[in-house]
């Protein structure tokens, strides 16, 4: 991957998520959100945010879907915490070693990521605390919002080299 310097204004921080899971909460289990809010200590967010508390994040992934981000806390741990907390009201699906997480920063991160991505992300409409999935340059991702114009983005595994590949190019290429 090239240098921040050379990507247009982009700093790219590439790592494995510590801890990642997927809950959905079945049909009839009105109360699985109330549930994974309590049990990770943080805010239940709500469509297209994120919130976060001790060592997790938790982003809405769509109606009753959200991913659990473990930020420092070990990925065996989380899962039995989260699939203790929503026993028969969700599927926890471990997504931990199937993401790579891309931390892009700088100038000209949003210029960048609507080269492939056809999502509203201007500022006004996308800011710190948004969370959305979407497609970037045909690949399936989630884009989360963070303060200072900071955005992880959760690339499938099987994607994130040819991922690296977009960004360096869309970074180098004249708007």
């Amino acid at each position: 991957m090239a240098d921040a310097d050379a990507m247009a204004g982009v700093a790219v921080i590439r790592e494995a998520p510590e801890a990642l899971l997927l809950v959905s909460a079945h049909r009839s289990a009105s109360g699985a959100g109330e549930a994974l809010s309590a049990a990770l200590g943080c805010a239940l967010p709500p469509a297209n945010r994120w919130t976060g508390g001790a060592g997790v994040q938790l982003v809405s992934a769509g109606l009753d879907r959200w991913f659990v981000v473990g930020q420092g806390e070990a990925e065996p741990a989380l899962a039995e915490r989260v699939e203790a907390a929503v026993a028969d009201q969700a599927a926890v699906v471990d997504l931990t070693h199937a993401r790579e997480i891309f931390g892009l920063s700088g100038d000209g991160v949003r210029t960048v990521l609507s080269k492939g991505c056809t999502a509203d992300l201007r500022p006004a409409s996308f800011g710190s605390g948004g969370a959305m999935v979407t497609a970037i340059g045909k690949i399936g991702v989630t884009i989360v919002a963070h303060d200072g114009g900071r955005f992880d983005i959760h690339v499938p595994s099987s994607y994130a080299d040819f991922f690296a590949e977009w960004l360096e190019t869309a970074s180098r290429a004249p708007t």
